[in-house]
């Protein structure tokens, strides 16, 4: 019976840290660690990283269009094409008298041409098209990073619960495992008294079902803990067979930092959300003016050198410089491109305000979740103290004869309720607090 008191004594301590088993793939990660980590090797995090620089780059891309663009081409012809005979040998300076011959005109013989060209174009954004449509796009670079940062808060709050949630397991598994020794301990006990004659079978078999009992816990939680570990590694990008083990439990519980009012103003001033949603509003309004600014014209300058050859000394250089200009005074598609980017910028308009609504509510409700949270917390504080003297007591009224062991067997499930449930409250207070700092965009 003193051995049994100690087991029930060592499994019903609530263990600061625990470590399972270890493996050698095993890494023991803080939090702080573990989200580091997160953020360096989880996949999701890199693909939204890897589609920001694309936008920019493409953002980039069109404020470059401002820049002069140097072209060059050679080409090489042999023909006996009498227009590009023609052509060819006057643009090369070698055009003789002879040439007029009507039947040298009609006839002639081939002729080699190497012709090159270098050209420079350099638009002139009068009317800013050009502009409307960088805009646009540096608007919707801006987006694509707020949605980046908002991406990476809610990795980390997942990156949290999932920690939480296998630290909790790992110490739900610790409890069960020593309570399950209270009860290997009192079949034995309880199996010699039967050999004795002290005791009745039906004792012994009551027993053995609460052991048996409590093995089917064990393997529940081993099993809940095998799914939040393999959820961790996915999301801290963990090699194949690598596992990452929690290593420190909750902090301790402390009051809420502000009102919840202090938390919305926080959030609406901070929430990478808010952000994404106002510059893709942004994009939306400045490729309404790109699409109105189509019915303008585009205007450029331009200058050309070429080289014209039928020979390798036989050449001609010439050159050509201008202003272009380029309308589209009808376009059947204009007015309906219009009306799309009007659409959608009222729909962005739309859910941007709704965004906002969205941020309130989450703020709200993970608000009252971190003071229920608390409250539980407050009433499962104490339970296993109280659970670990009721159980003293009973055992002990048990051997004097006064107590059954139906007592004993509802009395230790009562503490180790108590004892989960207060290891289940602290961890809940500190998913909630996460969850807060999330909505508020402070995670």
């Amino acid at each position: 019976m003193k051995a049994m008191s100690a087991v029930l004594g060592l499994g019903l301590t609530l263990a600061p840290a625990w470590l399972p088993s270890a493996r050698a793939d095993d890494v023991p990660v803080t939090l702080t660690e573990a989200l580091a980590i997160a953020g360096q090797a989880n996949l999701e995090l890199q693909a939204a990283s890897a589609r920001v620089d694309a936008q920019a780059a493409r953002a980039e891309a069109v404020r470059r269009r401002r820049r002069p663009r140097l072209g060059l081409s050679i080409d090489w012809a042999r023909t006996d094409l009498p227009a590009a005979v023609f052509a060819s040998t006057l643009n090369a300076g070698q055009f003789t008298a002879a040439a007029f011959d009507v039947a040298a005109l009609n006839d002639p013989a081939a002729l080699n041409h190497l012709g090159t060209n270098l050209s420079l174009e350099m638009p002139i954004d009068v009317f800013g098209k050009i502009g409307t449509l960088a805009t646009a796009m540096a608007a919707e670079s801006g987006a694509a990073a707020a949605g980046l940062r908002d991406a990476a808060q809610e990795i980390r709050l997942r990156v949290t619960e999932t920690y939480r949630q296998a630290e909790m397991a790992g110490r739900a598994i610790a409890v069960t495992e020593r309570v399950l020794g209270v009860a290997r301990a009192r079949e034995a006990e309880i199996e010699a008294r039967v050999e004795t004659g002290g005791a009745l079978k039906a004792d012994l078999l009551r027993a053995r079902a609460r052991r048996r009992e409590r093995e089917a816990d064990l393997a529940e939680r081993k099993g809940r803990q095998r799914m939040a570990l393999a959820a961790l590694a996915r999301l801290l990008g963990a090699p194949s067979g690598t596992s990452y083990v929690p290593t420190e439990g909750p902090r301790a519980v402390a009051p809420l930092r502000s009102d919840e009012a202090v938390w919305v103003e926080r959030a609406l001033r901070q929430r990478p959300a808010l952000a994404m949603a106002r510059r893709t509003t942004d994009a939306a309004a400045a490729f309404v003016k790109h699409e109105k600014n189509g019915a303008r014209p585009d205007i450029g300058v331009f200058g050309q050198l070429s080289d014209d050859r039928i020979g390798v000394d036989n050449g001609n250089p010439s050159f050509a410089v201008g202003v272009a200009l380029r309308w589209t005074p009808l376009d059947p598609s204009r007015s309906k491109r219009e009306a799309s980017a009007t659409a959608e910028q009222r729909a962005v308009t739309l859910d941007a305000q709704a965004t906002s609504d969205q941020v309130r509510l989450e703020v709200a409700l993970a608000y009252r979740r971190a003071v229920t949270a608390r409250e539980r917390h407050a009433a499962a504080a104490g339970g296993l103290e109280e659970g670990r003297e009721a159980f003293r007591v009973v055992q002990e009224r048990r051997r004097a004869g006064m107590a059954t062991l139906t007592d004993e067997l509802e009395t230790e499930t009562a503490a180790l309720g108590a004892a989960l449930q207060e290891i289940a409250a602290a961890v809940e207070v500190a998913i909630a607090d996460a969850a807060l700092e999330r909505a508020a965009g402070e995670i």
